[in-house]
């Protein structure tokens, strides 16, 4: 049987009258509210559970320039201006993060900035080319990147089973939830508050501002920021069909000895490793496994895509697969069809923006998307983050059949946009 309200609950009461409120405490909700104490203003951000409580508390902890797979194909896809931006982002997103707090000692979360490395399966000449002209053309418009070879790789990694590679010296790993708590703690002592353990459940116009229904009763917002990513639909239904919620999954060995430095994309994304720096090393991925059933809000990791990330360690890194595996866990990201975010004005909800949908990339994005939200909360930015998509846009995910049974890392692992 459904719960009633009592009489108390089922009374109207006056709404909180508040001025900017942001919906998420993840990287994206807590870099606006950030941005938003820096201009002076006093920010309540809100979240049902808690800081970094799902995508950004639960991925590996990359930041990274650009995305996983190559640039070439970004560009066919979505167009030349699209894609130049989303990788120039990024760079923006980590300078911002790392001269902002980071660099300045004012957030610590373990930035270990040894670079990024975005590489090709051994044997797959696709791949390679694919990789090495991508980072010839990001070269020409200023990204600083290098090429390495096979040879080169193999002796950064001590795995046989990785070819060339695109490496970004001014990348690194972080302790994601540390960089989220560390900006929630800004952000309360600049003035503005973070309350967690707060649903809410539908927005509302109210004149020139914005009523918000929530577990704990009504507010009313001068300005509303929502930063729920793979949620956003639940408050956004213009969203259905543009969000898509995907798992991903990680595992985590116990601590060891440390011979790989940096963070590493494999196989055009599908997986994604480091070592920390008291040697564990974490691995994630391996979607294509199950790729039917990796999808929905279910943060749980399963036997199926565990194990074949068991596999790949085994595989690619042999001296590392008698460590015992400490942890195993998952979370939801958000993808869109051409893989790009969606950022907008709330339909028919003048005073509310949101952002949505980072395609795993969140920690690569969240900082500078957070200082493009501040803005156009504020009133000082008009423009768009994105320029419109002019490539042939299609969903990979949903086109590409999922491999089963084939012999070799090459075969298996099938590449994607």
């Amino acid at each position: 049987m459904a719960s009633v309200p009592s009489l108390w609950l089922a009374r109207g009461h006056a709404p909180e009258e508040v001025g900017t409120v942001v919906v998420g405490a993840g990287v994206v909700g807590l870099s606006t509210a950030y941005w938003l104490t820096r201009s002076g203003r006093r920010p309540l951000v809100l979240d049902a559970d808690g800081v970094a409580s799902h995508a950004s508390g639960r991925n590996a902890g990359f930041l990274i320039t650009g995305t996983a797979e190559p640039y070439t194909a970004l560009v066919r896809a979505i167009g030349e201006a699209a894609a130049r931006r989303l990788w120039e982002l990024s760079r923006e997103n980590r300078e911002l993060l790392c001269g902002e707090l980071l660099d300045p000692g004012r957030i610590d979360c373990e930035l270990v900035r040894e670079g990024s490395w975005i590489a090709a399966l051994a044997g797959d000449a696709g791949q390679e080319r694919e990789l090495r002209e991508s980072g010839e053309r990001l070269a020409a418009i200023g990204l600083q990147l290098e090429w390495r070879d096979a040879a080169e790789v193999r002796r950064a990694t001590g795995s046989d089973r990785l070819g060339g590679a695109l490496f970004q010296p001014r990348d690194g790993g972080l302790d994601p939830v540390r960089l989220c708590r560390g900006m929630a703690g800004l952000v309360t002592r600049a003035g503005g508050e973070v309350r967690t353990g707060v649903r809410v459940r539908a927005l509302e116009p109210a004149g020139d501002r914005v009523r918000l229904l929530t577990d704990g009763g009504h507010l009313l917002a001068e300005r509303v920021v929502l930063a729920l990513n793979a949620y956003a639909p639940a408050l956004l239904p213009h969203l259905h069909g543009e969000i898509r919620p995907v798992r991903g999954q990680i595992l985590a060995t116990a601590p060891g000895r440390r011979d790989l430095s940096g963070v590493w994309y494999v196989n055009d994304g599908y997986e994604y490793l480091r070592q920390l720096p008291d040697g564990t090393f974490i691995l994630g991925g391996c979607r294509w496994a199950a790729r039917d059933t990796e999808v929905g809000f279910e943060e749980k990791p399963t036997a199926r895509v565990q194990g074949a990330l068991e596999e790949f360690l085994r595989e690619s890194f042999p001296l590392l697969a008698d460590r015992p595996i400490r942890h195993r866990w998952a979370g939801i990201m958000a993808f869109t069809p051409d893989g790009l975010p969606r950022v907008g004005e709330a339909p028919g909800i003048p005073a509310a923006i949101y952002a949505a949908g980072l395609n795993g990339h969140g920690m690569s994005l969240g900082f500078a998307t957070g200082r493009w939200l501040a803005r156009r909360t504020a009133g000082e930015e008009s423009g768009e983050l994105f320029p419109p998509v002019s490539g042939e846009v299609a969903d990979p995910e949903k086109a590409q059949p999922p491999a089963a049974g084939l012999p070799s890392l090459s075969h298996r692992y099938p590449r994607h946009l």
